[in-house]
């Protein structure tokens, strides 16, 4: 019989954890999606140019960001 890992345990009772918490998960992701919603409300006020021009900026920071993580984890290798 092969040994038990404890990686897999730790894995199982992770979900069951996330899965007996469900509600609050949702809850939280329910108030990062209106948070997001609130934060781009004035994109919907603004003329076409605009909207595009601050749209591309976030796109732009996200794309950067996560450049940036990627970069550091690839030079700590």
């Amino acid at each position: 019989m092969p040994p038990i890992s404890m990686k897999k345990i730790l894995i199982a009772i992770l979900i069951i954890l996330a899965l007996s918490r469900l509600d609050h998960i949702i809850k939280l992701i329910r108030q990062l999606y209106e948070f997001f919603c609130g934060w781009l409300e004035p994109l919907r006020n603004t003329p076409p140019p605009g909207r595009v021009a601050l749209a591309a900026l976030l796109l732009a920071l996200i794309y950067i960001s996560i450049y940036q993580i990627v970069y550091e984890r690839m030079k700590k290798r």
